[in-house]
């Protein structure tokens, strides 16, 4: 095979393993000088073994390869130690955290905010101060919720394994200007949506969709959609960025050209971003959208997916330890692998096939992190995908022309939770590891005898010469002159 095909397939499967060990905090990332030496004697031995064969392109793909997965590896894991919470103090003694809100903190269904805090500080209940770094997750009973790069005093009790804080009272240090508008705009969209629904559970639906805040009215929706293995449908991801920037394109392109109106998408999206804040699947999707606007060619894709994750560990060190990174790299590695994969099917089947690959590359990190996962997803995904973005166009539709359109989105609303009931009743239990096993092997039979018979069909057609340009030459006088 080309040596194209080998690096794609590298970056599928080294990006999304990469978040899988940082978000997991794993220990495999400690290891720089050992994983430096195994490439060294890997690379050494298939470089000797592409010079007796005498294949110069295998030359380049392993140097390619190799130097590619040692860059990752030490990248992600300086992010991943820079995540690791250390504190001056034993846990025990804590009482006191101080640091910066990485992203809006998020409304947990006990009604909680749940916040992702970078340390700065720790104290303890005798006064004492010190410092420290590290991410840490803060459960807090506040009122309202935080937007992201708030200086935070927050004080209450650690767990002794220093994996969690239960805070009691916090205090807002420092807020910058431009955040503080942003957190205006957000009201005021919601201001706009309670005006224009009446209905809580459309009004909350659309709020989730268009901004990514949840409310209380949300969360039954969210349970039977995690039941249906379709909770990704409902969180902000690059599929809402892409309805986005493909609706602006839609109204731009034909008013100022194809590149400029690809372009001022791009950039309307990225104002989009702003607002919403920092959340890392659409910094993920933001990043890939506008490395697009550069790069060319047939792996354009798959540069695209690692520079946009090393960028990321690069400039938000924290979005690594994530679990929305880790998901939304897992999902998009698994439509690439699609691609990468690409035997004939018809397009009907297109939707299945990508919701095949990215539950693929999904249920191993649900597996490993919850033990169970859903396959439900592979079925329901198809049908709740078109609902979602025709509840993501009503909403906009209403937000924009009030009333008119706000009934549109309560019949939708209604479709959506029956299908996602309808799904979260057939495998709201999960599939176990057995199963997720046994769903592997199905998926590698299905593609290698579509792959075989690909082949074989391709070899018939040869034979009878009905794809082959075969050159026959009339009989006439073919002396020289």
């Amino acid at each position: 095979m080309r040596g194209s095909f080998w690096v794609s397939l590298g970056i599928i499967a080294v990006v999304p393993l990469l978040f899988f060990l940082s978000s997991t905090a794993s220990s495999l990332l400690s290891y720089p000088l050992l994983v430096a030496m195994a490439l060294l004697v890997l690379g050494f031995f298939l470089h000797v073994w592409a010079t007796i064969t005498s294949n110069g392109n295998l030359k380049k793909t392993i140097i390619s390869l190799t130097t590619l997965i040692f860059f990752c590896y030490a990248l992600f894991g300086w992010a991943a130690a820079d995540n690791q919470v250390a504190m001056a103090f034993v846990p025990e003694r804590i009482t006191e955290v101080g640091g910066t809100l990485i992203e809006d903190s998020l409304l947990t269904k006990g009604g909680k905010q749940l916040l992702r805090l970078k340390l700065a500080s720790c104290g303890t209940q005798d006064g004492a101060r010190g410092s420290a770094q590290g991410v840490l997750c803060i459960l807090l009973e506040v009122d309202g919720g935080l937007v992201s790069g708030s200086r935070l005093l927050v004080q209450g009790e650690l767990v002794p394994d220093g994996s969690l804080f239960f805070a009691d009272t916090v205090q807002v240090l420092t807020i910058s200007r431009i955040r503080v508008f942003r957190r205006k705009l957000l009201s005021l969209v919601e201001r706009r949506l309670y005006q224009v629904m009446d209905d809580d559970e459309s009004r909350a639906l659309a709020l989730m969709l268009l901004m990514g805040r949840t409310g209380d009215a949300a969360f039954p929706l969210k349970e039977l959609s995690l039941g249906s293995g379709c909770a990704h449908l409902l969180a902000l991801s690059g599929m809402h960025l892409q309805f986005f920037i493909g609706l602006l394109s839609y109204l731009l392109i034909p008013l100022v050209g194809k590149r400029r109106g690809r372009v001022a998408s791009v950039l309307f999206a990225l104002l989009y971003v702003l607002v919403v804040g920092p959340k890392p699947s659409l910094v993920r999707a933001m990043g890939m959208a506008f490395l697009s606007l550069f790069l060319r060619g047939r792996m354009a894709s798959y540069w695209g997916f690692l520079a946009t994750a090393c960028i990321q560990s690069l400039l938000f060190p924290s979005a690594v330890s994530s679990m929305g990174s880790l998901f939304s790299y897992a999902a998009y590695g698994g439509l690439l692998c699609n691609s990468l994969f690409h035997f004939y099917r018809p397009k009907i089947l297109e939707p299945f096939f990508a919701s095949l690959y990215a539950i693929l590359f999904t249920a191993i990190p649900t597996l490993a992190v919850w033990g169970t996962w859903q396959i439900g997803g592979l079925f329901i995904a198809p049908l709740a995908s078109p609902l979602m973005f025709s509840l993501m166009g009503s909403s906009l539709l209403t937000f924009v022309f009030g009333r008119l359109f706000a009934p549109l989105v309560g019949v939708l609303y209604r479709i959506l939770h029956l299908v996602f009931s309808y799904g979260s009743s057939l495998f709201g239990e999960g599939v176990p590891k057995v199963g997720f096993l046994f769903y592997l092997f199905v998926v590698l039979t299905l593609l290698a005898s579509i792959g075989y018979a690909e082949r074989a069909l391709q070899k018939k057609r040869r034979d009878s010469y009905e794809l082959e340009i075969r050159v026959r030459f009339p009989e006439g006088h073919q002396e020289l002159a």
